[in-house]
């Protein structure tokens, strides 16, 4: 008899165990542009090159409605960009889209990156229990790599030819239980004939963002104080900007399974932007978002308040715009999407309907010729 109870009990705290580790389970803490929605990139699996274009596929458009359309769509990309096999960005052409794939280019029209591999292996080191989901906006969560910025002109000043370092550093702090307790973005650009100093120093600080957790051990609310570097320029995130107030800050809300919720960022005394997350009821991703935009981001909405649908890949599928009141009167309210995917689950098509009816002709057509390392 105490043989079974012994065996009970054993299953028992063996179970309970296998359960706190499935509980506790951990994420990689590194921002990745390939699979990161705040470049516009969602791209899955081991993606090499991609190559996109995008053009009016409905001709009875007006110049003014064609030039609005391709401007404003919220389908992001670059002409060219190329990752490495860890999912960096290593080179990308263009931040807007041209009719026909650009395949043969001068390289030296495109931005360049080199990464720091001794910063890449100890930042890949910490892990989160933030699992990230496509689109939240959640960047400001994570660690970013330190990038150098290539240029591949050569500066000539008077008679002397200069070098130039340019790389935006990002270095952290940890509390005592290795979660972040400080962000500290740099810009540091240097132009001379020689350089020795490349160390970030204050001139070159643009940003610390505080970390405040809750009783759970997640982000709750992130203090973003302003660096010498931003004297003039004002704080820019999810889509709008800000001024450096005092009182410039992200806060954070999670349900019952340490899902992100709801950001805002406030300012100034008041709510800048919002984004309030719905999740599919029994599938784990991101089905809806709901968005408050004020100051520049309106100016690509013709709503402050609109709504962001999505699939199961993390693609948007339709967007309906919230009148501001009951007197403005709206063209278009709901715009829809529609795709084409490989093997990867990576779209290759997109079909744009941005008149209000999902059906007949598409507005818009972006298509992408994606390469993959395997």
């Amino acid at each position: 008899m105490k043989f079974l109870l012994s065996i009970l009990l054993l299953n028992t705290l063996l179970f309970s165990i296998n359960v706190k580790a499935q509980a506790k389970q951990e994420y990689s803490s590194l921002l990745f542009e390939k699979r990161n929605d705040f470049t516009g990139q969602n791209l899955k699996d081991s993606v090499k090159i991609v190559y996109s274009k995008m053009d009016v596929a409905k001709q009875n458009l007006t110049e003014v409605e064609k030039s609005d359309f391709l401007r404003n769509n919220d389908i992001h990309g670059y002409k060219y960009i190329y990752f490495d096999r860890l999912g960096r960005i290593k080179e990308r052409l263009g931040s807007s889209l041209s009719k026909n794939y650009v395949i043969n280019f001068d390289k030296k029209k495109t931005k360049s990156y080199k990464y720091d591999e001794n910063d890449w292996i100890e930042k890949n080191k910490h892990k989160i229990s933030l699992k990230q989901y496509i689109p939240i906006n959640n960047h400001n969560l994570l660690q970013k790599l330190n990038k150098i910025n290539v240029h591949k002109d050569t500066v000539i000043i008077g008679d002397k030819i200069w070098q130039e370092y340019d790389v935006d550093v990002y270095n952290y702090i940890y509390d005592k239980q290795g979660r972040i307790q400080e962000e500290q973005s740099f810009c540091v650009y240097r132009a001379a004939p020689t350089i020795d100093d490349k160390k970030p120093n204050d001139g070159d600080l643009r940003t610390r963002k505080l970390f405040i957790y809750d009783k759970d051990g997640l982000v709750a609310n992130q203090k973003i104080i302003k660096g010498a570097f931003s004297k003039n320029i004002p704080y820019t995130d999810m889509g709008t900007e800000s001024p450096f107030c005092d009182d410039l800050q992200l806060q954070y809300k999670y349900d019952k399974q340490g899902r992100i919720t709801q950001t805002t960022m406030y300012g100034c005394e008041k709510i800048v932007a919002k984004e309030e997350y719905s999740y599919h009821p029994t599938k784990d991703y991101v089905e809806k978002v709901k968005y408050y935009v004020t100051g520049p981001g309106e100016i690509s909405n013709p709503t402050k308040n609109f709504i962001k649908f999505y699939n199961e890949q993390g693609d948007l599928i339709k967007k309906e715009f919230i009148p501001d009141n009951s007197e403005q009167n709206l063209k278009v309210k709901v715009r829809y999407y529609t795709y084409e995917y490989d093997s990867h689950n990576n779209w290759i098509k997109c079909n744009m309907f941005l008149e209000g009816t999902p059906e007949g002709e598409p507005t818009l057509v972006a298509e992408r010729k994606i390469e993959y390392y395997n």
